[in-house]
């Protein structure tokens, strides 16, 4: 069965602007909520600051995490950009991406406008899902 999310227009703006002003280089972070639904954005700094990955301590993701619980809410994704290709998981993202439940989602700068993607990672492969962009929070 094919997953769908639903992503708030307001959340998206706000996930298009914080790789925007990120550029050139990769911006990462999480996206939380429930039953498929995005709920919350959680930017994170990069402390790579390069164009072709993104790396976050432990402790600061340890901290959003926190938050997210607090919210009752769940990581649904971990987001990052291609600030120059496109918004394909390379196969440094596959081999290095955290946990099979939790997805992954790419926005891509390559275009003028930014194209977004959002996967699901099983065994090092990935299986694209339908983004609902809606009005308001459902």
């Amino acid at each position: 069965m094919e997953k769908i999310i639903s992503f708030p227009d307001e959340l998206y703006q706000k996930l298009i602007a914080e790789g925007e002003k990120k550029l050139p280089y990769e911006a990462c972070g999480l996206l939380a909520g429930t039953h498929n639904q995005v709920k919350s954005f959680w930017p994170l700094q990069n402390q790579l600051a390069s164009t072709t990955r993104f790396f976050v301590p432990k402790k600061v993701v340890s901290e959003a995490l926190k938050c997210i619980e607090n919210r009752k809410e769940q990581v649904l994704a971990v987001f990052h950009t291609h600030p120059s290709t496109k918004p394909v998981p390379s196969q440094y993202d596959l081999s290095h991406h955290p946990d099979e439940d939790v997805d992954m989602v790419i926005v891509s700068f390559k275009y003028p406008t930014p194209e977004i993607k959002w996967y699901q990672i099983k065994s090092k492969r990935w299986k694209e899902c339908t983004i609902h962009i809606s009005e308001a929070f459902q």
